[in-house]
């Protein structure tokens, strides 16, 4: 017995890492006088660094692991390096973040690194009553992490309703998972689906809506969208990096576990929900996001959009169209890092504008930086040869695949519909004039160096998957559910 669970553990390594790393992150914080914040997190940085290593040769499992409540199937790798890039992203440009606030929560690091283990431990979740504790274990470090400034209002108001409302979507999640439960008598996933698609077919809808809710609540759907707004607006825009990348990567690992193998016997009904869930948030996100002149809040409205495309790879989910998702979610996380990056990009007086006004004139105070935005957004909104456009094609093949042909075609259309307030930034950097260095009450300007080489890294990487897709879609057409 013992041995089996030892030989279980193995394919867990990189989560043990990441564990061990955030117990390490806050012995350093806690004892370590001078620079043990910082020092918090470069540990946790190089132990996200170890655990993708370890990740790398960690063989995939086609074995349920731990008496059937985990496995470790190659589907759960690809959905765990994702989560440890949004991780390493995240953590680099809070560097930036708080060098320039000057004040930096060292609790930050090891938090982050929690609740990656949840997330982690989520995509590989095969029971109900396992799928429950991990979302659980990395909610709770998010809604502190939402708040942790919490002497500033907007981020005592951001953790405080991402909080309640995400209390209230766990409860009924929790809810949904207990009908299915007394439903089927079972909570391993392959046992309760066959039991499930035989039960009362209106209880199972009912039990599998309560389900979704709690995931469509942290992938940011309409309409369990109201929370995102306000709490990316108001929570330190690292964290925000953090916060609209790595738990939507999760989320989407759990949703098609539960919607291929738990709720199998139910898939008209759950792609017509995603079918609306699709049409209502990618138009929601894009219409808001026109009326915005801050640039967190327009991309918080754009990270709504962007999970708008995403349902519709989840409507479409079958036969070989899962790799249009995974594709899309490594390529959202690198797009949506990068996009909420450009606001650390220029300080002026030890605070961050996040104002469109903040961004005139950069191609001619930084030409590399300017140009890596503007790859970016160009992904952002699916033009080629960005990966953000090979994304979308694939996630709008599929749906023609389907016969969702007005599907793809609303998306499509709301591609376009976002090109005009992404155009917004790329006008105030190449075609306004250049704010004075030192100009206004606020102080001189300056702008990141570490910052635009993270926004030229994902830039190039998003031109690189682009032009050479492949890359990244056999690794996506690889990763199957149970094996």
């Amino acid at each position: 017995m013992m041995s089996a669970a030892g030989s279980d553990l193995g394919h867990f390594v990189p989560e043990i890492v990441l564990l061990a790393a955030a117990v390490a992150s806050m012995f350093v914080h806690l004892f370590v006088k001078k620079g043990g914040r910082r020092g918090a997190g470069y540990v946790a940085l190089a132990g996200i660094g170890v655990a993708g290593l370890a990740l790398v040769l960690t063989p995939p499992s086609a074995d349920a692991l731990f008496g059937g409540h985990l496995m470790a199937d190659s589907f759960a790798l690809f959905f765990k390096a994702a989560v440890l890039v949004a991780g390493a992203l995240s953590i680099v440009l809070a560097f930036r973040f708080f060098d320039v606030e000057k004040n930096e929560p060292g609790e930050v690091y090891y938090l982050a690194l929690l609740s990656m283990v949840g997330m982690m431990t989520a995509v590989s979740a095969t029971d109900l009553v396992t799928t429950y504790v991990t979302f659980e274990l990395f909610a709770i470090p998010s809604y502190v992490l939402a708040g942790i400034f919490k002497k500033e209002r907007r981020a005592a108001e951001a953790g405080i309703k991402y909080f309640f409302l995400g209390t209230l979507s766990s409860a009924v999640m929790l809810l949904g998972l207990a009908l299915v439960f007394g439903l089927t008598g079972e909570t391993g996933y392959a046992a309760a689906g066959p039991a499930l698609a035989g039960a009362n077919g209106l209880a199972a809808l009912v039990a599998m809506s309560l389900f979704f809710v709690g995931l469509f609540f942290k992938a940011a759907f309409v309409p369990f969208h109201m929370w995102a707004p306000d709490v990316y607006e108001g929570a330190a825009t690292p964290l925000v990096i953090f916060l609209s990348t790595a738990p939507k990567a999760a989320v989407i690992a759990v949703l098609v576990r539960a919607m291929a193998v738990l709720f199998g016997g139910y898939i008209r009904e759950w792609s017509f929900i995603l079918q609306a869930v699709a049409l209502a948030t990618m138009f929601w996100g894009n219409l808001a996001a026109l009326t915005q002149t801050s640039v967190k809040r327009m991309l918080a409205y754009s990270s709504i959009a962007q999970a708008g495309y995403l349902a519709i790879g989840l409507a479409s989910w079958g036969g070989s169209d899962w790799m249009a998702v995974l594709f899309y979610v490594v390529v959202y996380v690198v797009m949506n890092s990068a996009a909420f990056g450009l606001i650390l990009l220029v300080d002026r007086g030890g605070r961050f504008d996040e104002t469109i006004d903040g961004l005139r004139g950069l191609s001619r105070r930084s030409p590399v930086a300017a140009a890596s935005v503007l790859v970016v957004l160009l992904s952002l909104v699916g033009i080629p040869p960005t990966a953000g456009f090979m994304g979308k094609y694939f996630l709008f093949t599929a749906a023609v695949d389907r016969g969702l042909i007005l599907l793809a075609a609303a998306g499509a259309l709301n591609s376009a519909i976002s090109l005009f307030y992404y155009f917004r930034i790329g006008k105030a950097m190449f075609l306004e004039e250049t704010v004075p260095l030192d100009a206004g009450p606020a102080g001189p300007e300056s702008v990141s160096g570490a910052v635009m080489v993270v926004l030229a890294v994902c830039a190039a990487a998003l031109l690189l998957l682009g032009l050479l897709p492949s890359l990244l879609a056999s690794r996506a057409s690889a990763a199957l559910l149970g094996q």
